[in-house]
């Protein structure tokens, strides 16, 4: 298996969980504004984090209009954490 081509694949994931660990709670469009993700990529990631129990969504009601908010688990905080690290690791 070559692991750069499924780190490849993966990319919007890793980035949305580095960008969540960095910025905390976000707003989906403030996600497509500054993350770098292309928007397909971005709610498939989602969802995926879902599943995964590593990102959560809430609606945010106490203001209008009403904001979709996408933000780390506990695990997905560690995990988010770890490949910080190895992106600082593998940069040149």
């Amino acid at each position: 298996m070559d692991v750069l081509k499924v780190l490849e694949k993966q990319s919007g994931f890793l980035r949305l969980l580095v960008y969540l660990l960095e910025n905390g709670e976000k707003q989906i469009t403030d996600i497509i504004n500054n993350a770098e993700i292309p928007v397909h990529q971005l709610y498939a990631s989602i969802e995926k984090g879902k599943e995964l129990g590593l990102i959560n969504t809430r609606i945010d009601n106490s203001i209008y209009p009403a904001r979709n908010l996408v933000y780390l688990t506990e695990r997905g905080r560690k995990i988010a954490e770890k490949i910080k690290e190895i992106i600082e690791i593998i940069k040149f």
